[in-house]
Order: structure tokens, then C-alpha cells, then sequence
């Protein structure tokens, strides 16, 4: 796990660089320095229209034949970041087909692999995480390439004829004469999706690479990046850089449903062979590792066989809060106790996270709305004490069907439909009033999201209402800001990519919520918070080979009534007693309504007082002033909406603070 720089000259005569361009990627890698603080290195060709950066955490291999951009067979370069997770399976494979190696490293099997088979059929043999960029000094080109599931970043943009290319956006801002303009419509999907989602990223001109696919540069060619990178126009020229897919979620999806295990006893034994086989590869590594460990499903379970195939107890860590309602510390506690795990139990107190909010939206790269990317960075922040690399339970709610709205959304459509569309319309408008009781339509209905309160909960049913089709019903469900209140300045978001293929059921919210959500939310959300501390999280349950097989279970496999993650509740019954184990699902996040009207108040009112929003659309002061003061009087909008807004603020003002500091400040360790 690193974090990496680069930039190719597009053409024969590019835009003139103030600054050599090895100079420029150097001082890119230097804002990506909490990536990789073991080493660095920078490569650039003799003609200086090439250059590769590398910050390394080191992992595998911990000596200098490890170290970055690595050269192989004098030609190829690459600069890496992230795991195979099968390089030792790979290795004697390419030895046997004449390949020599000079060290240990998962690196230099990936650089033989591309060697012998070509990019696309060493990303087919390979099993991990990782986005990369590597250069072919025969061929002339350049391979950039994301993992298929995005849980590495890779963002790229063309500046000056050149294109540039970083595991974080901060780099960019190294550049000089860099234009880091707010994106619009990147804004816009942010107080949608409380994320910029998609290949937007929040600055005008940057990109990310969508997961699973490859961008190839071909040196010495008129080549530009356009606006509407990636998706190609009808009448698109060759020029045009354009990525192509080596694998497919949706592909993965379709093909899955053709085939499906009907038989339940044997695709609990598959899933636990595969969990087994993704687990062993990934507790692999030269460095003290260890587990997250919350006492949910997903954790326990990656814990539970994490723990098996181990000789020595796993190191496992959980969080203690002083709020009850978020505490699951002696649910962890518990089965640490009943699977011998080495247990390490930190104590978070309320005003301890609240005080360092400020300090860790610097962590954040991008803006984003997640309350849980707090905890994750604190809990990154500590584990980093004791280990390199922690393994977690992420995934399991996408591929499994561990979303309460999986259960409630559908039937809150079902349910409603027979109304007539004028009198849901009066519903939606009573439930978002403020004049109802503060406990009222709680319980089931809460659970439409994590710890939403009931006002929340009212607003969610009040968007089923409203909608006209069940896909409009969920995306707007899952959305933050539905209608902004014209704070997007006619700046449309592009549309949420919906597989209409599967109707309106189960396998179509799986499906969206992998291909929008995970990669732009959840997983952009856990490497920043944790590579932030420098620890490399690993998560086995987003191991390719188990999404393939996720998509060959029955639905009711998945959700069984009102149970979820019927499969992974099966396996973990073989591990741990189902009486530690089953309580409500209680999710990690943060009160933000409790901390916005509390000890966050002043703050989040200086953020909404800031010019930060005139720079970003055509509003003025008042329009967002007034929905502060609204929501202070409980007149609405909803806590996390107001949130998003105040995110959104908190990171321009950070991300101004930093653009002229050589490397990014450093963000206090708790005492």
C-alpha cells in the first residue's frame, strides 16, 4: 500500500511546464507522504516526457529490492500501489516459463506477469486490490489500472498537454499554475450521493479511473483527454484517451444469475472455501497485522477465520465509545473472549472525537458526508500503535444484503402504491412537517438507515411517497440532498447508474449499491481515513472470486424475510455462538444531529457563514443561512443534509489552506 505520481507527455509538443517535469511529480508525491512514509523514489525517461513517483508503505519485502518505480527486463517501470494477493501462486508459474526474480516483492511478479501475458491477462490471473501505472519503454506506452472492485483510488486529468496522475487529488495541487476550479456538476452529486460519485472528481478536469478497467497512453501520438472522459461519444476520435475493461461487475452479475446454487448447504461450504482462501492470502505480510473487530457480522466473521487459520492469536481492535448507542465494545469484547484473539479495547470519548472533527476532515482528499469516516480514522489512528496492515469486514453489506433498506424499501413501495398519488402527496407533506411528536414513527421505520431519528425516518418514507417508480423511490432513499433548494445553480448531477436488467428487486439495489455506492462512498471513505495513519486495511470480502459467487445465490440465500446476510450468518455459526452475535444492526457512525445542534454548533455555523459556497455556485450567503437557522428551529431540512453542507465547506476551506504547503499537515494523535 503506497501512494503514487506520474505524469506522460500526451504529444510531440506539449504545453511548456514552468518546472522539469520530474521535478513537478516529485513535489506530487511529497503531498501523498501519509501513503508511504518507509521510502520514495522517482524514475523519469531521458526525454523527460515521462516520469513516475513512488511513496512506499512497506509490506512485502521490506528491502531495497522492494522499493519503487521498480524496473523489469530492462523494460518495463512501474509504479504501484496496492496487493496481489496471489503473487506467491503467480511466482513459481512464471519461474517454470523462464522468469527470474532479484527479490520477494508481490511487485515484481505483477511486472513479470504483464511481461509474459500482456496487461489484461496478468489483471485477469490476478487477485487483489491495487491501481497502478506502467510503462513500456519498447512499445512506448503507458498502462494506468484500478482493481476491479475501486478499492484503490487512481485520479487522473490532463494539464498542459501532459497527463498527470495521483492516488490522491491533493497532489494536483503541486502542480504549478494548476486550476483547482470547482467541478459543478461534481458538487451537484455530492449533495446527492453525499460523495462526488462516478469518474467526476470535485475539481473541474480531473478524473478518477472507473474499477476494473485500463487507460493506455501511447507515447509520441496527438492524444487528449476530453470532457466527457470516460464515456465514449458516438462520433469520438482515436485521439481520444479512452479506458477499456478488463472485468465487470455487471458482467459478473448477469453471468451469475444464469447459474445459481440452489442447493444451500453447498453454497455455504463454497462461501466459506472462498472466505478461507481470501482470508489466508490476505493475512500474508512482513509487518504485524492484525483485524478490525466490532462484534457485527462481517468483522466477526473475517476475525472468526482469520483467527482459525492462524497460529498465534490475531490482533483485534474495537472502539470503545462513551455513547451507548454506539457502543458495540462489549459485543467485540465477547467473541475476542471466545475466539482467543489479542484484544486491544481503546476508549473514545465524545468530546475527544468532536474535538478533532476540523483536524480530520484535512484527511478527507475529496468532500464527503459519511459521519463514519470519523471513527474509521480514529480507530485507523490507534491500530496504527500495534500494527501495518488490518484486515476488515467491508463489503459484506453490498454482496450479502445487510442494508436494512434491502428489507423496508421494497416493502415501503409495496405498501404504499395503492394509495392515490394526491393523497401521498399530502402524506409526504405531513411527514415532513415539524410539527409531529419527536418519538413518533419510530422502530421499524428508523430503520431505513442507520441511526437516522424519526425525523429522518419520516423525510425517507416522505421520498417513497413521492416517487413514481420503485428505482426512483430507492436512489432517492439513498440520496442526501434530493432537491437542494437551487444550491447546485442548475449544475445537474450525472444520473446514478441503475441495472434495469434485474427489475425492481433485490438483485437491482445489490447491484446499484455495488457499482455506485461501495467504490465512491465506502471504499473512497476507508482508504483515505485509514491511509491517512498510513495503515494498509485489507478486506477479503470484496476478494473478486466471492462477488462472482455472491451473484450465484438465490436472493433468499442473501435476505431471508427479514433476516439479512442469511449466507454469512450461516458460515459464522460455525465459528461463534449465534447468542453473541444476534442484536440490531447498529452500523459505525457518528450522532451528527446530536453533535450539530451540541458541541459542533459554533463551528458548523462559521462553516455555513464561509464564502465557500459563492465559488462553488451562483448563491449568496442567505439561501444556505436560512436553512441553517431552519434547522436549528427543527423547521427542517434534515441533519444530514445540513451536514453534507457543512462537510462540503469544512473541506474547501481545508483544501484552500493546503494548496500552497509543500506537503499536507500532519493531523494530531490523540493523547
Amino acid at each position: 500500500m503506497c501512494g503514487i505520481a506520474g505524469a506522460v507527455a500526451l504529444n510531440s509538443t506539449p504545453g511548456r511546464l514552468s518546472d522539469p517535469l520530474d521535478r513537478i511529480v516529485e513535489r506530487m508525491a511529497q503531498r501523498l507522504t501519509h501513503r508511504g512514509p518507509d521510502g520514495s523514489g522517482l524514475w523519469s525517461s531521458p526525454s523527460e516526457r515521462i516520469a513516475l513517483a513512488h511513496k512506499r508503505l512497506a509490506i512485502i519485502d521490506l528491502t531495497d529490492t522492494g522499493r519503487q518505480p521498480m524496473e523489469y527486463a530492462g523494460r518495463f517501470r512501474i509504479t504501484f500501489n496496492g496487493e496481489i494477493y496471489n503473487f506467491r501462486e503467480l511466482r513459481p508459474l512464471l519461474q517454470g516459463l523462464g522468469h527470474v526474480f532479484r527479490g520477494e516483492s508481490d511487485t515484481e511478479v505483477l511486472l513479470a506477469a504483464i511481461a509474459q501475458w500482456g496487461i489484461d491477462q496478468a489483471l485477469s490471473r490476478c487477485v487483489g486490490m491495487f491501481a497502478f501505472a506502467v510503462w513500456d519503454a519498447r512499445d512506448r506506452v503507458l498502462h494506468l489500472a484500478r482493481d476491479r472492485m475501486g478499492e484503490k483510488p487512481l485520479y487522473l486529468g490532463e494539464v498542459f498537454g501532459h497527463l498527470f496522475f495521483a492516488s490522491e487529488l491533493r497532489a494536483f495541487r503541486a502542480i504549478p499554475s494548476f486550476d483547482a476550479r470547482i467541478c459543478t456538476q461534481a458538487a451537484s452529486s455530492y449533495l446527492r450521493d453525499g460523495c462526488v460519485s462516478g469518474a467526476l472528481s470535485i475539481y473541474e478536469g480531473i478524473f478518477k479511473l472507473p474499477p476494473g478497467q485500463v487507460l493506455t497512453v501511447r507515447a509520441d501520438r496527438d492524444q487528449r483527454l476530453t470532457a466527457d472522459w470516460p464515456q465514449p461519444r458516438e462520433a469520438s476520435s482515436p485521439n481520444e484517451l479512452r479506458p477499456h475493461r478488463y472485468w465487470s461487475c455487471r458482467h459478473a452479475a448477469t453471468q451469475g444469475r444464469k447459474s445459481l446454487i440452489m442447493d444451500h448447504s453447498a453454497a455455504i461450504d463454497q462461501g466459506e472455501e472462498l472466505l478461507r482462501q481470501a482470508v489466508r492470502a490476505q493475512m500474508h505480510a512482513d509487518v504485524p497485522t492484525g483485524a478490525f473487530l466490532s462484534g457485527g457480522i462481517d468483522s466477526s466473521l473475517v476475525t472468526a477465520v482469520m483467527q482459525h487459520q492462524s497460529s498465534q492469536p490475531v490482533r483485534t481492535f474495537t472502539v470503545a465509545f462513551d455513547d451507548p448507542r454506539f457502543d458495540e465494545s462489549r459485543h467485540a469484547r465477547a467473541i475476542a473472549d471466545h475466539l482467543g484473539t489479542r484484544h486491544e479495547e481503546f476508549p473514545l470519548r465524545e468530546q475527544d472525537i468532536v474535538a478533532q472533527v476540523p483536524w480530520i476532515v484535512r484527511c478527507m482528499d475529496e468532500p464527503t458526508a459519511n459521519g463514519s469516516f470519523f471513527p474509521v480514522y480514529l480507530i485507523s489512528q490507534l491500530a496504527r500503535t500495534q500494527v501495518t496492515v488490518a484486515l476488515s469486514g467491508d463489503g459484506g453489506d453490498e454482496l450479502f444484503a445487510g442494508y436494512n433498506r434491502y428489507v423496508l424499501g421494497p416493502k415501503a413501495w409495496r405498501r404504499t402504491q395503492w394509495l392515490p398519488p394526491p393523497l401521498r402527496r399530502r402524506l409526504a407533506e405531513f411527514l415532513s412537517s415539524s410539527g409531529l411528536p419527536g418519538g413518533w414513527l419510530t422502530g421499524k421505520l428508523a430503520r431505513l438507515g442507520s441511526q437516522v431519528g424519526s425525523a429522518d425516518a419520516r423525510r425517507k418514507l416522505a421520498r417513497i411517497l413521492t416517487s413514481r417508480t420503485f428505482t426512483e423511490s430507492y436512489l432517492r432513499l439513498t440520496s442526501w440532498w434530493t432537491e437542494p433548494s437551487g444550491l447546485e445553480g442548475g449544475a445537474e448531477a450525472p444520473p446514478r447508474d441503475w441495472p434495469a436488467q434485474f427489475g425492481d428487486d433485490l438483485p437491482s439495489m445489490l447491484l446499484a449499491d455495488q457499482i455506485n455506492y461501495l467504490p465512491d462512498d465506502n471504499l473512497a471513505k476507508v482508504d483515505r481515513a485509514s491511509m491517512a495513519t498510513s495503515l494498509e486495511t485489507r478486506l477479503p470480502l470484496l476478494d473478486h472470486r466471492l462477488v462472482e459467487f455472491s451473484w450465484r445465490l438465490p436472493d433468499d440465500v442473501k435476505l431471508r424475510g427479514s433476516t439479512t446476510k442469511w449466507l454469512l450468518r450461516a458460515i459464522l455459526d460455525r465459528y461463534i455462538p449465534r447468542s453473541l452475535i444476534e442484536r440490531p444492526k447498529m452500523g459505525f457512525t457518528v450522532p451528527i444531529d446530536k453533535w450539530l445542534r451540541g458541541p459542533l454548533k459554533d463551528w458548523a455555523g462559521d462553516m455555513l457563514g464561509d464564502t465557500a459556497f459563492e465559488a462553488m455556485f451562483p448563491v449568496r450567503h442567505a439561501p444556505i443561512r436560512r436553512l441553517w437557522d431552519d434547522y436549528l428551529a427543527q423547521r427542517g431540512p434534515a441533519a444530514n443534509e445540513i451536514w453534507a453542507l457543512v462537510m462540503l465547506s469544512a473541506w474547501s476551506e481545508a483544501a484552500n489552506a493546503s494548496r500552497s504547503e509543500r506537503v499536507e499537515p500532519s493531523i494530531p494523535a490523540l493523547q
